[in-house]
């Protein structure tokens, strides 16, 4: 599995080596066209390991509705190991996923709204490969910050952080993904020097530097860590709206109580 962040490491590297690319497909075997890529991480909370995604990456038709389907697609994270003489790559399937909605008691309907975060409690010695990185990425005096083939990370507790205003926030992830041939081929980006504008609702409301001009630039990056300058996670991206400087993330302080209520809940599934 993944090594843990438990020293300092560059910005960049802690970036690239959280955030973990994911293929969504209907059909359980993988075998047809993707209907939908993403991001997301994996997240050691209380001695459990966690992996995060926004919700509507694997329910993209129940948040078109705002209603729940009951319709699950089958989510893999790409390990990034690749045979390219039986064109092959190595993915591993999460599922199990909890998600969630909320609804307000002081509505006569209870008004009910998805909440964009999907959580599984995995386990880690039944993973058959480790997750690796994919990307070459050097400084500007050509000193390598991330190489291929290097184990990538998971978060622990003391990595979960409240927003400050004085922080700036930064996101990687890759977007417009494309075949060709066989292979899949996407660009990777870095999204920089984002604000902490205000709780927006259930979330966080963040500013771009820039308005938001095409959103083919962040999707793809649904489900991503947003990290601080020091390396620490505020929340799981989840949206923005094009034309504008928002982005919307949902916060740990929404996010901690769900896993507290998995954790309870498997333990009294293996107790009985």
């Amino acid at each position: 599995m993944s090594n843990v962040i438990e020293k300092e490491f560059p910005l960049t590297e802690i970036l690239v080596k959280t955030t973990y690319q994911i293929v969504i497909s209907k059909e359980k075997s993988f075998q047809s066209i993707p209907i939908a890529f993403g991001a997301g991480f994996f997240l050691n909370y209380k001695s459990n390991l966690f992996f995060l995604t926004a919700d509507h990456n694997i329910h993209i038709d129940d948040h078109k509705i705002n209603e729940r389907t009951g319709v699950d697609n089958f989510l893999c994270v790409f390990n990034n190991i690749s045979d390219r003489e039986t064109f092959t790559t190595m993915m591993t399937p999460i599922g199990g996923f909890y998600y969630m909605e909320s609804f307000d008691i002081a509505k006569e309907d209870l008004n009910p709204q998805l909440i964009d975060v999907a959580i599984s409690l995995v386990d880690k010695k039944k993973f058959e490969a480790p997750f690796v990185t994919d990307e070459d990425i050097k400084d500007e005096n050509g000193k390598s910050l991330v190489a291929p083939k290097e184990l990538k990370f998971e978060f622990m507790d003391e990595h979960i952080i409240e927003p400050l205003s004085a922080d700036t926030f930064f996101i990687f992830g890759k977007i417009r993904p494309r075949f060709k041939g066989l292979f899949l081929h996407w660009d990777s980006t870095f999204k920089s020097d984002l604000k902490f504008i205000a709780k927006f609702g259930r979330y966080l409301l963040l500013n771009t530097q820039d308005e938001i001009a095409d959103y083919e630039d962040w999707a793809g990056l649904s489900g991503s860590p947003v990290l601080n300058q020091d390396g620490k996670c505020i929340g799981v991206l989840c949206s923005v709206i094009e034309g504008t400087k928002s982005v919307f993330v949902k916060p740990f302080n929404e996010i901690l109580p769900l896993l507290d209520t998995i954790i309870l809940h498997e333990k009294i599934q293996n107790e009985k």
